[in-house]
């Protein structure tokens, strides 16, 4: 629940659902990141990575270096939730080929716009 309509439900973050910072964004995740030694927490803007990295970049399974002054071997593990009352997913886990095939085949069949026709 957790949404003005209870009739409305929305699955957890996961790979098969969005799988690249655009589909992120356009499916309205918050990402936030947690160093594992430090335990400095950021909130990741999706619009600034997607400028940095790409619309296409698959963000699940990365783990960056933590930019703490004092945390010199601290990683990030990345972690999304659909909506703003909904539970943190870890994104620790890689997508399997056979995920990202299917993910492509499914994205070809679908309507990409008027840009891409």
């Amino acid at each position: 629940m957790g949404h003005t309509n209870p009739d409305r439900l929305i699955p957890p973050p996961s790979i098969m659902k969005a799988m690249t910072l655009a589909e992120m964004h356009l499916a309205g995740w918050e990402v936030r990141a947690a160093c594992n030694r430090c335990k400095v927490q950021l909130r990741a803007d999706l619009k600034s990575m997607i400028r940095v990295y790409g619309p296409d970049e698959i963000w699940w399974g990365k783990r960056p270096k933590c930019p703490g002054f004092e945390c010199d071997s601290g990683v990030l593990p990345y972690s999304a939730r659909a909506i703003r009352s909904g539970s943190w997913v870890a994104m620790t886990t890689a997508p399997s080929k056979r995920e990202i095939d299917l993910w492509s085949a499914h994205r070809r069949t679908r309507d990409r716009g008027p840009r891409n026709a």
